[in-house]
């Protein structure tokens, strides 16, 4: 490079690596909002940005999640040339763009000859995998309570514009609902049981329990209100017990020669999850709970199963217009302020 010649973010990035790479790339241009390609295509190609700016971003239900933004001297589409040969993302311009590409084969054998260039897509590659993951699940995966979030998923539409007009039947779950919540609390606080899911229109109490992690149980509300059946069927335990045995669980798995054995990315995530995971306390899950006949006699969208777990800062509400939302206990209380209409 002649004396007074500013380097470009490629070659800061890439040094020596950038003639090897261009020698071996076509060069293309994509105009701003262009798609470059989207999830699930088949991966044709690898791309290095030399000018502009592109946005990574993946489709969760209906919205749209932003991955990350990149810019010169980065490059992106890797990650479905080594993994089963699918875009795991989509890529949109976000200004006019120059780019240079290189085909599947030709990157491969790249990698195979040139180890500084195998060296850094590696190390990228791995970082992109737990960020993809992370941004994939619907739920936080990072174990930290106190985050605040709200998922809106949209259910079958047919259910959704006919949910003015559908009858509406009051059920057994209504009839024994002032009993059932202090049931189901009791249940969550002072038994094994873990997460808890309530199907209003069935009937249905779906219980997980500590003591049988794997087996999920399936009671009848109108038996639940008994407090004999309860007795019978759901051992008592401390809460803090509970929460320690948990734990405990935790530490078994990050110990197992099989979790040390998964790759890099997702032991970081699951290492991550286990050292930070926190537990509902007794009052969010008394909260949680004691707004249920409030959410159940909403007019029309009325709450059709309710999904509350000690392990997991979400709360899933499913309504009978067949909309889903998944909010966190410090967002819970804010959503049945915003969209509840007492009656």
């Amino acid at each position: 490079m002649a004396r007074g010649e500013s380097r470009t973010a490629a070659e800061d990035l890439w040094g020596d690596e950038l003639p090897t790479i261009k020698a071996c790339a076509t060069s293309r241009q994509f105009r701003q909002g262009e798609l470059i390609f989207s999830e699930g295509d088949v991966a044709d190609y690898v791309y290095f940005i030399e000018s502009g700016k592109v946005l990574i971003f993946i489709k969760k239900f209906t919205a749209e999640e932003e991955i990350k933004t990149l810019g010169p001297g980065d490059y992106f589409g890797e990650m479905a040339v080594f993994y089963k040969d699918r875009r795991t993302a989509s890529t949109r311009a976000l200004t006019d763009v120059s780019l240079l590409s290189v085909d599947k084969s030709t990157f491969l054998t790249l990698l195979k000859k040139e180890r500084a260039i195998a060296d850094k897509i590696n190390t990228i590659l791995a970082r992109r995998n737990e960020e993809l993951l992370l941004k994939e699940s619907v739920i936080d995966s990072t174990g930290m309570k106190g985050r605040h979030f709200h998922v809106s998923i949209k259910g079958d539409p047919s259910l959704r514009e006919s949910a003015f007009t559908r009858e509406r039947f009051l059920n057994i779950v209504d009839e024994v609902m002032p009993q059932l919540q202090p049931r189901l609390e009791d249940l969550l606080i002072n038994c094994g049981v873990y997460e808890l899911m309530v199907h209003l229109n069935s009937g249905e109490v779906h219980a997980a329990s500590v003591f049988n992690p794997f087996f999920e149980e399936i009671h009848p509300a109108n038996k639940i209100v008994d407090e004999s059946y309860v007795d019978r069927h759901f051992p008592r335990i401390a809460y803090q017990d509970k929460i320690d045995l948990i734990r405990r669980l935790y530490d078994v798995i990050a110990a197992d020669q099989r979790f040390t054995g998964l790759p890099d990315h997702f032991r970081k995530i699951c290492t991550a999850f286990y050292g930070n995971w926190e537990a509902l306390t007794p009052d969010e899950i008394r909260t949680a709970l004691s707004r249920l006949s409030m959410l159940r006699n909403i007019p029309n969208f009325y709450l059709r199963n309710f999904t509350i777990s000690v392990a997991l800062d979400a709360i899933r509400l499913q309504f009978n217009c067949d909309g889903t939302h998944i909010v966190s206990a410090a967002d819970y209380e804010r959503f049945v302020e915003e969209n509840v209409t007492l009656v």
